[in-house]
């Protein structure tokens, strides 16, 4: 039992060491196979790793794929487009080949026209002219006469001669100029005669010109003018019925000469004071700019426009001749001025200069005298047989010219006024030579014109109707210190519609200004601000009239400032825009006031008025 039960726990021992056996094995297995799974895993793992870089180097393969048979395609796409190029740039290029062979050809065909022209520029002849004086000019005698020359050559000149009647009578040496002009005087002799200029050129080939000759005659022109005057004299006299009551001797001056002594002249009548005193009185009323060079612009109207003049001053013809024959628009010039000579004989001018009497009346008889000087020039034209039809066709073309060569930028009121005694003359004494002759043109002499009113209305004339004499308060009181008064005087019918027409229409202004009795005006300036004062006071022949003119005259302001009325408490109605103009009707008679300020310009009112 002791031996069996020994036995069986040897037997258990060696089943339990077994079991251990067993357990370790079965342990280190799992530790093996665990070791061996995680391995596994690792590897697995790893696998995975390399089968998505496997899978993404895949990707990137199949898009370098595309990529790459897209580039193949463009590439294909692109030879096929390089392969029309290049078929166009072939074609462009024999089309280019062609053309350079057609300008080789072109260029040669030059090459031998410039090698002709060369060997002709051997051959080839300078030119050279006389620009003045004309072929067939009649020109003065024992006056300097100007010539002018002038050469051209493409290979150089080397000298210019002229001839006077055949004999050489100046050569200037020259270096090569291709294109050469000479100015020289040529004294002319005392004595009637033809002379003939010559001129011509040599080249540095040694060719000479073909002279050029031109011919003048020189006349004792003076002479010859003093008959034209006299037949012109006497068929006025013959036509006017008025005769020289003494002999005139006409001053004869160029026009260079004209412009000096009327320069001189104005130096002398007109300070500068005067002068800007007379711009700032048409500035007030807006005919030009307050530093308008008034004098030079009448000095260049006068010394540009007038072919002669008489002076009632001097008793003086003054005639324009730069030394030519009198034609026909100068002998019917002269007739003109010539009537003022007999005028002032007959009639004395002296009222044209009368510092005594106002603006108004001097330019009436300034009216009266042009526009009976342009009745006696029209029948000097119409009557009688004193110009050929081909010279009075003459005439009338260098009228139309000369209404053409009116400068345009001259303010147009001192147009209008000087063209005011011609136009509105004419008409005036056209009315009264249809109502009875040249005894009624002397019954106006006899009784003349007092106004623009009866200028421009014979009728009012011929009734007796004469301007209201107008009065006006001074206002260098009410203005104070600094002011001063640069102008005073009348403004009548003429200068009114001027006036007016600058911002009516031209048929509104006409009737507004129509009714006109009478007016007077002062013009006021203070130095330091630069500023004016105008006042105005006008009446009428009727209370149709002045009330007409005041429903006009509201449409200046508005359109000169651009602004609506006021109406103020002393019954006035005043504009303001940077200015007042203010306007008041009252008992009949019309004031305007124009100031740098309403206060100011109801002041002048209160002053005026009262």
């Amino acid at each position: 039992m002791k031996r069996s039960a020994t036995a069986t726990i040897l037997f258990l021992l060696m089943l339990l060491l077994a079991a251990a056996a067993g357990f370790v094995f079965l342990l280190l297995g799992g530790v093996r196979l665990r070791d061996e799974a995680r391995g596994i895993r690792t590897d697995n793992d790893s696998l995975r790793a390399q089968v998505a870089a496997a899978e993404l180097q895949l990707s990137s393969e199949v898009a370098t794929r595309e990529s790459t048979v897209a580039a193949l395609a463009t590439a294909e796409h692109e030879s096929v487009l390089l392969e029309g190029q290049l078929v166009d740039s072939q074609q462009t290029v024999d089309e280019l080949t062609a053309r350079a062979d057609d300008l080789s050809a072109e260029a040669e065909d030059l090459r031998a026209e410039l090698a002709q022209a060369q060997e002709a520029s051997q051959d080839k002849l300078p030119v050279a002219r006389i620009v003045t004086p004309e072929d067939g000019a009649t020109l003065p005698i024992g006056q300097p006469v100007e010539i002018v020359l002038v050469a051209a050559d493409s290979d150089g000149l080397v000298s210019l001669t002229l001839e006077v009647d055949g004999e050489r009578y100046t050569e200037y040496p020259l270096g090569g100029e291709t294109l050469y002009a000479r100015t020289l005087t040529w004294d002319a002799p005392a004595e009637e005669g033809e002379h003939t200029f010559a001129v011509m050129a040599t080249n540095l080939n040694g060719n000479d010109s073909e002279p050029q000759t031109v011919a003048i005659q020189l006349q004792d022109t003076e002479a010859r003018n003093a008959a034209i005057r006299a037949e012109v004299e006497a068929n006025v006299e013959a036509l006017r019925g008025l005769s020289l009551l003494t002999p005139i001797t006409p001053t004869v001056l160029t026009r260079d000469q004209l412009r000096d002594r009327l320069a001189a002249e104005n130096a002398a009548e007109v300070t500068p004071d005067e002068a800007r005193d007379d711009t700032l009185e048409l500035s007030a009323f807006d005919f030009i700019e307050p530093d308008y060079d008034l004098y030079g612009a009448l000095l260049g109207l006068q010394s540009e426009g007038i072919l002669g003049f008489y002076d009632p001053e001097a008793a003086e013809f003054v005639v324009v001749n730069d030394g030519a024959l009198l034609d026909a628009p100068a002998q019917w010039t002269h007739a003109h001025e010539f009537v003022h000579a007999l005028q002032d004989q007959h009639y004395d001018l002296d009222a044209l200069t009368d510092d005594s009497l106002d603006s108004e009346a001097r330019a009436a008889v300034r009216a009266l005298a042009e526009g009976e000087a342009e009745l006696v020039q029209f029948l000097y034209l119409t009557q009688g047989d004193y110009f050929s039809e081909a010279e009075v066709n003459e005439i009338l073309a260098d009228m139309e010219q000369s209404s053409d060569t009116l400068p345009e930028d001259v303010p147009p009121i001192l147009l209008s006024n000087l063209a005011f005694p011609y136009d509105s003359g004419s008409r005036f004494v056209d009315a009264l030579y249809r109502a009875g002759g040249f005894e009624a043109i002397d019954a106006a002499w006899a009784n003349p014109p007092r106004s623009t009113e009866q200028i421009l209305h014979p009728e009012r004339y011929l009734a007796g109707d004469t301007p209201e004499l107008v009065s006006l308060a001074p206002l260098t009181d009410t203005l104070g210190a600094g002011w001063q008064q640069v102008a005073g005087d009348i403004m009548g019918e003429f200068f009114l519609r001027q006036y007016l027409d600058q911002q009516l229409p031209a048929t509104v202004a006409e009737r507004a200004a129509m009714g006109w009795g009478g007016d007077r005006y002062a013009v006021y300036w203070n130095e330091a601000t630069g500023e004016l004062v105008l006042a105005l006071r006008l009446v009428w022949d009727t209370a149709t009239d002045a009330a007409e003119f005041a429903e006009a005259y509201a449409g200046y302001p508005r359109g000169l400032l651009g602004v609506e009325p006021r109406e103020q408490a002393d019954g006035s109605t005043c504009w303001l825009r940077g200015e007042a103009i203010c306007f008041l009707q009252a008992e009949g008679e019309s004031w305007i006031v124009r100031a740098p300020d309403v206060a100011t310009a109801g002041a002048v009112l209160a002053a005026l008025v009262g």
